[in-house]
Formats: C-alpha cells, structure tokens, sequence
C-alpha cells in the first residue's frame, strides 16, 4: 500500500543530513544530466515585488537520474535585516514524478546556498588552473562562506583575500571562517582584494561593474555569483571580451545573470557563451584551454541543483529517521 504521508524536514532538520562534500558531488552529477539532456527545467518564473524591494522565484525541475521532482520557492529581500530574517529564504517541495504525490517538504533556505556554493566549486574544478591556491571573495555574507568553504574542498587554497562593504562584517567572516595553514586578509580596496588572485568570487547584489578588467591577471578563474535578476551585473564588461565564458544555463544568464546588462546593452551577445557547464561536465566541452585564459562562470542558480541536494536530503532522512510526518493529502 502507498504511503500517504509527506516528510517534513526543518532547517535543523537539513544541517544534520548535508555536508558540502555530498553536496558538491550531487551538484556535479546534476550538471552532468543536464548536459547530457537527462534533466527537465523550465525558466526560473519571478513575482517582482518593487513595493516591498523583493521578489520571489519559483524554481522546478526534474532530474531522471534521482528520481525526483522538485519545486523551490525562493525569495530574494534585501533589507530583511531590519525585520531580523535572512535576505533569502526558501521552501523545497519533493515529489514523486511517477504519482506526484508529494514525499517531502522542507526547508531549503540551507540547501540553497550549499547547492549555489556547490556550483562554484563545480564550475572552478573544470575552469580554475588546478595549482589555483590564492581565493578573493568580493562580498562576505553567507554565500561567500558557502562558496568558500566548497571551493576548500577543491583546491589547497594557502591565501584567502575578504572585501565588504563594512570593515566590521570582513573581520567577522575572517573570525568565523578562518582555517589552519591559511592566510586571511581583509582589503581595504576591492583593487587589493582582486588583483593576482587565482580564483575570484563575486556575491554582492551590485547594479553596477565593481571588478575592473585591468585588475584580473592572466589566467584567473571569476565565479560570477551575485547577479542573479535583471539589471544586476558585478564584472567589467571588458573581461567578457578577454575570457572564456561559461553559464549554468544560456535562458537564466542572458536574462537575469552577470551577461544579462552587456547583452541588453547589446555590449555581448549570447552566442559569444563559450559553454554551459553542463557542457563542460559531461565532456561535450573542454573547459580549461589554457594556463593563461581568464575564465567566468555565470551562476543564475539552477532548480538541477536544488534537485540534487534535495534528492541527498530526503534520502539520508528517510535512512536516519529523521523529520516528521504529516498527512497532506
């Protein structure tokens, strides 16, 4: 007989059942079905909500390797601060693909930014020089930790170079986040956190260029993670003529990525994307051409990836007994 009730797991729920190492490997493998067109994902649907500066994103997609289809419901709120809840929050609804019956629903404010960390640790695995070992982190809220902390698990990084718009809020990140055998810095400059690094992330939420294209060496690896909505953009328009560019998914990037203000300004074209990463992964595409090429990665954020952690999270629950259950339907 069909189980008819829904598994509901907390945040605290999900700290327990997702470590980034899984993550990263579920992350990687959702990349590779898509790229190999095992993976249904329609666009990411956005409710702008100017009246109260946010908006919300609903994000579904269905992997064939897990198993799975999911549903997230991410919101993006700026100034939630001031209301003592965090900028991004988000729910994660699982079901079967077979019935539609829904198998779980759990919290996936968490697993959002592991999965999104995750992807940059991806994307840097097949676009970073492998020597890479000096990471700049321009912005330092929680998904440069996540992005940090993923990209530990990829590289042997000996120098880690934090800018923030508050000295106060780079001298918290490097208390935190600070680990044997590294050097850690706060820059004063965005210039001195950037300049002859290996490895740059940016995760501010900038409307305008903040990374110039004279400050980025030969032979860098940009993850390109903050924009994410129209009108965002964080890069130098400049790099994108020097480098090799690589989106999670061409629709996303042009529309709501780091590309998507040079496209509308007509400064990039979308057939000038080298590749997805999907591409990448799957060997479609070789991602690294040379040790001196820049690289970027546009991440938007993909529903495969929330697919792929989801698919970790309830099925390490339903392993450790772990959450509740509730009749739904």
């Amino acid at each position: 007989m069909f189980l008819r009730k829904t598994l509901i797991l907390s945040r605290k729920d999900v700290a327990k059942l997702l470590d980034v190492q899984r993550a990263i490997g579920a992350v990687e493998e959702a990349f590779a079905q898509y790229g190999l067109g095992r993976a249904r994902m329609p666009p990411k649907i956005y409710l702008d909500l100017p009246e109260f500066a946010g908006d919300f994103r609903a994000m579904p997609s269905y992997v064939r390797k897990f198993k799975l289809c999911t549903l997230k419901w991410v919101n993006a709120h700026p100034r939630n601060a001031r209301f003592g809840l965090p900028a991004v929050m988000a729910v994660l609804i699982v079901s079967d693909p077979k019935t539609g019956f829904p198998l779980a629903i759990m919290d996936g404010t968490l697993a959002t930014s592991l999965r999104t960390g995750a992807g940059g640790a991806v994307a840097a695995k097949y676009l970073a020089r492998r020597n890479s070992s000096v990471a700049a982190l321009v912005g330092c809220g929680v998904q440069a930790r996540s992005q940090l902390a993923a990209l530990r698990e990829i590289f042997k990084i000996k120098e880690v170079r934090v800018w923030g718009h508050q000295k106060a809020l780079a001298a918290r990140f490097i208390r935190t986040m600070r680990k044997p055998g590294e050097v850690m810095t706060a820059a004063a400059r965005i210039q001195g956190c950037v300049t002859g690094a290996d490895i740059v992330v940016t995760t501010t939420p900038s409307r305008k260029p903040i990374i110039r294209s004279q400050w980025i060496k030969d032979g860098t690896h940009i993850n390109a993670i903050g924009a994410d909505a129209p009108g965002k953009e964080e890069l130098d328009p400049e790099i994108f003529k020097r480098a090799r560019v690589v989106v999670d998914d061409v629709e996303q990037a042009s529309h709501s990525g780091e590309i998507n203000v040079p496209v509308a300004k007509g400064i990039f074209k979308p057939e000038n994307i080298y590749a997805t990463l999907g591409e990448v992964v799957a060997g479609k595409k070789k991602g690294r051409n040379s040790p001196h090429a820049v690289t970027v990665f546009d991440s938007t954020g993909l529903a495969i990836q929330d697919t792929a952690v989801a698919s970790l999270i309830y099925k390490a629950a339903l392993k450790e007994n772990i959450g509740r259950w509730m009749t739904i339907v």
